[in-house]
């Protein structure tokens, strides 16, 4: 009887370990297809892309530092003929017969003022500067001596430099067609360019010269239009 009893005990005893045991690999097997889900998850979710106008940062606009008429000094110097501007000993315009053939009573021109692509409405001579026979072409004295030709009528060297990559890029169409239309000084109108630009204030208007000199031929702009309006405060 006793013998029976103990059967039977470790009987009991056999099934809760086996039942304990099955209740241990269940959970284990839970425990590993949670993970294993969770990888898959983390594996399949489709990479996010970031759209480029989201991390490109816009192109910054050219500051533009309006133009002051009224800080150049009046000039009442008189003016030679049209197109006012003589060129030194030894050089002449490259259409020196037609000078009027170079002009135009109305046409739409830019001036980089050092701050302002600024628009000229009026009247315009164009032309490329060539040396005499028998003259070598020097850089040098051509922009030195039309710098001292353009200051004794009263101008006023207001840049050295054309405008900026920015600049050009915001009036790209405009300037395109501009140096297709005046090509003699086209090379003036490259961004970031060696290019002087004056203005002869006079009473009741502007003359501007535009001058671009290279190391065998130059080319000049003026341009003769209103008064730029003053800039507002």
């Amino acid at each position: 009887m006793r013998m029976s009893k103990t059967l039977l005990a470790l009987g009991v005893a056999s099934a809760l370990l086996v039942g304990c045991k099955k209740q241990d690999d269940s959970a284990a097997a839970d425990t590993a297809t949670a993970a294993a889900d969770a990888n898959a998850t983390q594996t399949e979710a489709p990479a996010v892309e970031t759209s480029p106008a989201a991390t490109e940062a816009p192109a910054a606009k050219p500051a533009v530092v309006a133009f002051d008429i009224d800080k150049i000094p009046v000039s009442d110097k008189p003016l030679p003929a049209w197109p006012y501007i003589a060129l030194p000993a030894g050089y002449h315009y490259h259409e020196a017969d037609d000078l009027a053939g170079q002009s135009k009573d109305l046409a739409r021109v830019p001036v980089w003022t050092g701050g302002q692509l600024l628009w000229v409405e009026g009247k315009t001579f164009s032309d490329a500067i060539r040396s005499d026979d028998g003259k070598t072409y020097s850089k040098f004295e051509v922009r030195k001596n039309l710098q001292q030709a353009i200051e004794a009528l009263g101008g006023v060297r207001i840049g050295e430099r054309s405008y900026d990559e920015a600049t050009y890029k915001a009036n790209e169409k405009a300037l395109d067609d501009f140096r297709q239309e005046f090509d003699r000084i086209r090379d003036a109108y490259w961004y970031d360019a060696d290019a002087d630009t004056y203005v002869i204030r006079r009473a009741d208007k502007a003359v501007w010269v535009v001058l671009q000199t290279g190391n065998g031929d130059g080319g000049i702009l003026v341009a003769e239009g209103p008064l730029p309006d003053a800039p507002a405060e």
